[in-house]
């Protein structure tokens, strides 16, 4: 899943040395075999028989290689994402841009046991099923999902805490400057009335 046409959500390179939080598996046998029973109708025609077996024979070949190029591997704060074979992509995806992470399970996925993740992002340009990336066949999905949004929550609240102690610092400062000024208007005043005790003595002088 290394990206040779690097496809990045950020112009930023993976960070590879990243502390890894999860690294999803994927089901091959299950893709494998849902790919097979979208093969059935091909299979209620005689004259479509052979080529539902030559297709069979190539998901077999071919999508054992094309799942096992496939990772996805949660960060504390991105999703990498990579998939291909031939044509390599990339993807880090920033658990902030992260607006849902949808799951579908159709029929046909149901009876294979496997679902779809749709990962949908903020500003994303969208793809057919309006999602940026979409993972087919990860073992225990709805735990990874899971795994992804609470991340992403806590992401959040971490830059709303930073947010609240800035905004906490910079009312401590205002109070602090407030009470300098104070302090100099209170010297001030004192100056004033002592300067107009000895302008009185001056004048009562003879």
């Amino acid at each position: 899943m290394q990206n040779a046409s690097s496809n990045h959500d950020n112009d930023h390179p993976s960070e590879s040395s990243e502390e890894i939080i999860q690294a999803a598996t994927f089901d091959g046998a299950a893709i494998i075999r849902y790919h097979y029973y979208c093969l059935i109708p091909l299979c209620l025609l005689i004259v479509t028989i052979p080529l539902a077996i030559l297709l069979a024979i190539g998901y077999r070949i071919i999508l054992t290689r094309i799942v096992a190029s496939w990772s996805a591997t949660l960060t504390p704060k991105n999703l990498l994402v990579k998939k291909g074979v031939f044509n390599k992509v990339e993807k880090t995806i920033p658990l902030e841009k992260i607006t849902d992470l949808s799951s579908a399970e159709g029929p046909i996925m149901r009876f294979a046991g496997i679902k779809r993740l749709g990962i949908e992002t903020a500003g994303q340009s969208g793809t057919a099923n309006g999602s940026l990336v979409s993972l087919l066949g990860i073992v225990d999905s709805d735990d990874f999902r899971a795994r992804v949004l609470s991340q992403r929550d806590a992401g959040h609240q971490a830059s709303l805490k930073a947010h609240t102690s800035e905004l906490t610092g910079a009312n401590r400062t205002g109070a602090s400057d407030e009470a300098v000024l104070l302090e100099i208007k209170d010297a001030l005043g004192g100056m004033a009335v002592d300067l107009r005790r000895i302008a009185e003595r001056l004048e009562d002088a003879p």
